[in-house]
């Protein structure tokens, strides 16, 4: 799959006020929590234990979820371009640590800063995947971690929202501006990553479901 086109910054915040607006929904962020406890806790917690007793992890584009709470060790950033207007949003429901309001395309850490970087339901609302997955290669120790997940689509229908994303904007999906096959979401981590382990998650959202997707968690290694 070739490269996305990345979107302009206009763009790219019309996406995150659209992302921001779902949170306000009553229930929203208890049932996500849910989720994420569901199904990926256990990948979490299973490959928090490969690494050292205290290690540095990365929430990239964290959400109020915050996934990454759910390894249960280590010293834990969390980082995404609405962190502050989230953490107003659900006071004293964000986990402690460090909290980073920046985009991921220019992680403020220096090189090979974490042994596990977390990355869930984030990838498709950033403003440039590609730049964002490089970073991550630049803070990623040799022998770290890095999980992503998120929904897959057929062929036909990712076809079809990127070009309603470019072609007809009344028809996109502004809260996420690209969307990924799972052929593609394994082309695109592997220009940076070597994958270890693909796993289909027991459940998908509703609203992905009924277009056909799939979620996946995909665990990879830093490229020798």
């Amino acid at each position: 799959m070739a490269r996305h086109s990345a979107i302009g910054k206009a763009r790219w915040l019309a996406a995150q006020r659209a992302w921001l607006e779902r949170w306000r929904e009553p229930g929203t962020l208890d049932r996500e929590n849910a989720r994420i406890e569901r199904d990926y806790a256990p990948i979490l917690r299973a490959w928090g234990e490969t690494t050292r007793e205290n290690p540095s992890i990365l929430d990239l584009g964290c959400g109020p979820a915050c996934p990454a709470r759910f390894i249960e060790k280590g010293d834990k950033t969390w980082l995404d371009p609405m962190l502050d207007d989230l953490r107003r949003l659900f006071p004293g429901r964000l986990p402690k640590g460090r909290h980073l309001a920046t985009p991921a395309e220019n992680i403020p850490a220096p090189d090979a800063a974490f042994d596990i970087i977390v990355c869930v339901d984030a990838l498709d609302r950033f403003m440039n995947p590609e730049l964002a997955l490089h970073e991550a290669q630049r803070v990623i120790r040799p022998d770290g971690v890095l999980i992503v997940g998120l929904p897959t689509f057929p062929e036909p229908l990712v076809r079809a929202r990127n070009f309603a994303e470019h072609f007809l904007p009344a028809l996109r999906n502004e809260a996420h501006p690209y969307s990924y096959t799972l052929h593609g979401l394994r082309k695109t981590l592997a220009r940076h990553f070597d994958l270890k382990e693909e796993r289909a998650l027991p459940e998908t959202s509703p609203a992905d479901a009924r277009l056909f997707g799939r979620e996946y968690a995909l665990v990879c290694k830093p490229r020798a």
